[in-house]
């Protein structure tokens, strides 16, 4: 696995120095696409296609090629390393010391970090989105598969009476009479005294 890295300088003698000293440090893909700073002007230049055709061939982004090839026709030149894992720093310490141009590729933004949320403190901790939210099926939509039923009660109102909806769900199943109507059966039935009334 490799990282592409560009560097512009003001000179072709530094491009051309920087590049050297990559080749002599180990690095073998190692290009060089020189600039003419004698016939740069302050304007707009126009780019060069066979340039940007180049760069492209040398794997890069036509978007970056096309940013270079701009550069490069105001008096520029590029020095372009693919470097091996391991090896990146090294090479970018490397072109830092030849004095090169500020970067002309910009940046990816960075993500801005999830605000900590007391609700979803997993997801808030490892900085995950969340699968669901208000989602009234939450297993069916995470898993694709539909649930079995949408509506509450199915199985106990095909069946059988829902045995929390009534006060004697039992005997009522049964058709048996119910053994007692006293709000208090165990203290009635063994003639206690209640402990406490409310």
């Amino acid at each position: 696995m490799t990282q592409a890295i560009g560097k512009l300088f003001g000179t072709p003698s530094q491009a051309t120095a920087a590049a050297d000293r990559l080749r002599a440090t180990g690095y073998r893909h190692v290009f060089v696409f020189l600039g003419d700073p004698s016939g740069a002007d302050e304007g707009e230049a126009a780019i060069d296609p066979g340039v940007v055709k180049a760069m492209m061939d040398a794997h890069v982004y036509k978007p970056h090629a096309q940013i270079y090839a701009a550069h490069i026709a105001k008096g520029a030149s590029l020095v372009l390393v693919y470097a091996y894992w391991g090896t990146a720093q090294k090479a970018i310490t490397l072109l830092k010391s030849f004095g090169p141009l500020p970067d002309a590729i910009p940046k990816p933004p960075t993500p801005s970090r999830f605000i900590y949320n007391e609700r979803t403190p997993f997801s808030s901790t490892f900085e995950l989105p969340l699968l669901t939210e208000k989602v009234m099926h939450p297993a069916e939509t995470i898993s694709g598969i539909p649930s079995l039923t949408r509506r509450p009660r199915l199985v106990t109102s095909r069946l059988f009476p829902i045995l929390s909806g009534s006060a004697s769900p039992l005997s009522g199943l049964l058709k048996l009479p119910v053994l007692t109507r006293s709000k208090t059966p165990l203290s009635s039935l063994f003639r206690l005294p209640l402990l406490k009334r409310r």
